[in-house]
This record gives C-alpha cells, structure tokens and sequence, in this order.
C-alpha cells in the first residue's frame, strides 16, 4: 500500500488562511462586543481581509529573507575561497581580521602587502579595480532580523570613488573616498581627511583583512557624528564585499529597537553592480 502524501503547499495555506480567520473573527467579535454593538454581519468580511494581509506579509518577509540569504550567500563563498587559499599557502600568520583596534581607528597605515589572496592574481587585480566603475549592493540578514523583519525595509549601496590627485604611477591604488547610502540617510568618507594618522586604501587583490574609513552624516554639514562611525571593509573579490557598521550608526538610520545599543557592529555583505549592466 503506497504511502500517504504529506499535505501539499496550498492545503497548509488554507488552513493558515481559516486558522487567521478564526483568530481575527474572536478578536473582532469580542471588541464589537465591549463596545455594544451586535453588527457582526461585516465580521467575517474584515477577518477575511486581516487575514489575507497577513498571510501576505508573512510570504514578503520569506522572500526578502531569501534574497538577502543568497547574496550573503555569495559572499560566504568567497571569503572561504579566500581561507583556503591562505591556509594553502601555509601563511598562519597573515592578517585574517586585521586589528580592530588598529583599522578602525588606529595607526595602521592600511595599505600593506596583503598575503591573503586568490591564485588567479591577474584576475583578481581587475577585479578590484573595477569597483571604480560601479557600486555595491548591500544586504544583510541580520538588521532584517534585528528591526523585526520589516517589510518595508531599505538597505543601502556604497560606491568608491579616487582621490585626487593620485599617485602618478599607480592612479588605481590611491586614497579612495566613498558614499554610503543607508536607509533614507546617506554618509560620505574620505580617507585623506585622516592622513597622516590612518589610511583607507583598497587593496592589491583580494584580502582578509578589514580596513576602517571615518565617515561622516551628510545631513549634519558634513561633520562627524557623535557617535561611533568607523566603517569597516573587507575586499574579498569577485565582486564582493563585507562591511561592519557600528550599532549606534545603524540606530541613527533605523530607530528603535536599535537604540541605546553600542559597542556592536552589524554585518553586511555587498554585491557589485557595473554601471554599464543592462
């Protein structure tokens, strides 16, 4: 005797749906009821209407949840492509995270031979050159969850632009500056506003390390904020990209339930865009 098929996809929804019903309908019946009212002819019409909101909802935050899963996806990959190939080469010692302390708002010059990189050094090399030619797509699976899995959330983009003047013999490895889109703010950093102190340069080829940029709120004049706005990116290559935004910098863009928290960093993963794509 064959076995009996589990329920298929619309038999759970409708009984999600009637399920949805039968709370709303309670819920409605009950506030009509405290008030004095016995209309209850439009109940089921209104529970009916609640309910299929909700249950469209909860299908938008599934799909934004996988969208943002598979970007980060992506970029997951190449940065295990990145630990491979580093602890291939046998380099125990290179600079994996790079020093917090010292890319965010240390000394570090930041622009020192990285040992963590891919073999197809060619490759890699116009890679990341090419990021001057586009910008990055940012998703992260972290502040959905944080703000609650709102429907309506907006991540943001950053794009990278040279500073002027470069280096004559090396124009695509100077000082970079770049703008932040992040929800309805927008943030803006230079690495030459910190020289001689901290450099922002990106790197070579691909890198495990992080590096930090000071960015300041374009809506405030253009002056730091008061909070901690130290931007850290990780170039992995193949156009991807981490980025770590502090707490405080992601509760002045998003609001509550991220405020008051500090000392934290949230996580995003940026995919590149070509100007030139269709």
């Amino acid at each position: 005797m064959a076995a009996l098929k589990g329920p298929s996809d619309a038999d759970r929804a409708l009984r999600q749906f009637e399920a949805l019903v039968q709370r709303f309908e309670t819920r409605l019946l009950r506030a009509r009821h405290v008030d004095g009212r016995d209309d209850d002819d439009d109940v089921r019409r209104e529970a009916c209407t609640l309910a299929l909101a909700e249950l469209g909802a909860r299908h938008t935050k599934l799909e934004i949840r996988r969208s943002l899963s598979a970007a980060e996806a992506q970029g997951r990959r190449v940065e295990l492509l990145l630990h491979a190939a580093r602890d291939g080469d046998g380099d125990g010692n290179g600079n994996r995270n790079g020093s917090r302390n010292g890319n965010r708002n240390g000394n570090s010059n930041g622009d020192g031979d990285d040992h963590d990189h891919d073999h197809d050094h060619d490759h890699d090399h116009d890679d990341l050159r090419a990021i001057h030619h586009g910008y990055f797509r940012l998703y992260s699976t972290e502040l959905f969850d944080l703000l609650g899995q709102p429907v309506d959330l907006r991540l943001g983009t950053v794009r990278f632009h040279h500073c002027h003047p470069a280096p004559p013999s090396a124009p695509d490895q100077g000082p970079v500056s770049l703008e932040l889109a992040l929800g309805s703010s927008f943030f803006v950093a230079d690495a030459l506003e910190t020289l001689p102190f901290h450099a922002f340069k990106v790197p070579h080829t691909p890198s495990l390390q992080n590096r930090g940029i000071l960015s300041r709120k374009l809506a405030d004049h253009g002056a730091f904020p008061p909070y901690d706005s130290w931007l850290l990116f990780t170039f992995l290559g193949h156009g991807c990209l981490k980025l770590e935004v502090p707490i405080e910098m992601c509760a002045d863009v998003y609001g509550a339930p991220l405020a008051g928290r500090e000392n934290e960093e949230v996580h995003f993963w940026g995919v590149f865009v070509d100007d030139d794509a269709p």
